[in-house]
């Protein structure tokens, strides 16, 4: 397994270079602001994975509003060809493998225990963002029940082509989810599922209702060809005048 080894100065100009590549791919980066900032010394914050951004928005996320001491649960193989992510946070699992299983999931439950926040997509690999129902890995509801009192948060992404040549992204942060004391694992796992969808399909309509008072923009990016063409337009048209 390979684990967290953070780098302030490494996250700082990855940091950096994460966001002028944002800013390159994206026409803009929202969060709702319906969204709940976490206040709790730790959380389990499960988010959709659909896209191979995903990562990326999330460690801008956290750099740009969140702040928060945590790691990230990483596929073994991802984490091997880009070694780098563990200097941002990200340990290492690999799901086909019983043993290395349970020992990411015990080396997760300690950092818990030592008060650190925990970023999980436990969808697994990346699914289609329309794809219902949720399907997760019980690997939070494990770590719940090592870890009881910790809220489980869900955060989910949407992302798509709409008025701009470049795609913008949408984020929104979920209240703790709640369940009954004596649930199972199985039970938690099922309730953490929907709880996402439901926060999905709440993002989902407000993108829909197209109303920009609804979100707070984190981050624009560069223009596209017909911003650059409005622009040269109406240079034009002012000289036609002068």
């Amino acid at each position: 397994m390979i684990k967290a080894e953070r780098n302030k100065s490494f996250e700082h100009f990855f940091y950096l270079y994460n966001r002028m590549l944002i800013k390159r791919s994206f026409h803009q980066v929202s969060l709702t602001k319906s969204s709940s900032l976490p206040t709790q010394k730790r959380g389990i914050y499960l988010i959709n994975h659909s896209s191979w951004w995903d990562s990326l928005m999330l460690f801008y996320l956290n750099q740009k509003i969140l702040k928060l001491d945590a790691i990230a649960m990483m596929a073994e193989d991802g984490m091997k060809r880009f070694p780098f992510f563990k200097k941002i946070g990200a340990f290492s699992v690999n799901p086909g493998s019983r043993r290395s299983l349970i020992e990411s999931l015990s080396y997760a439950a300690e950092q818990l225990k030592n008060e650190k926040h925990l970023f999980l997509f436990p969808q697994g690999n990346e699914t289609h963002l329309e794809k219902r129902p949720f399907n997760f890995f019980s690997g939070a509801g494990y770590l719940h029940d090592k870890a009881p009192s910790t809220p489980v948060i869900p955060v989910v992404f949407y992302h798509g082509l709409f008025h701009h040549q470049l795609p913008e992204w949408f984020i929104h942060i979920g209240e703790p989810i709640t369940f009954p004391a004596q649930s199972s694992r199985k039970e938690k796992t099922y309730l953490f599922e929907k709880a996402a969808e439901h926060e999905l399909e709440y993002l989902k309509k407000l993108v829909i209702l197209d109303d920009p008072s609804k979100f707070r923009v984190l981050l624009r990016g560069k223009k596209g060809i017909g911003q650059h063409w409005e622009g040269f337009k109406g240079v034009f048209q002012r000289g036609k005048h002068t």
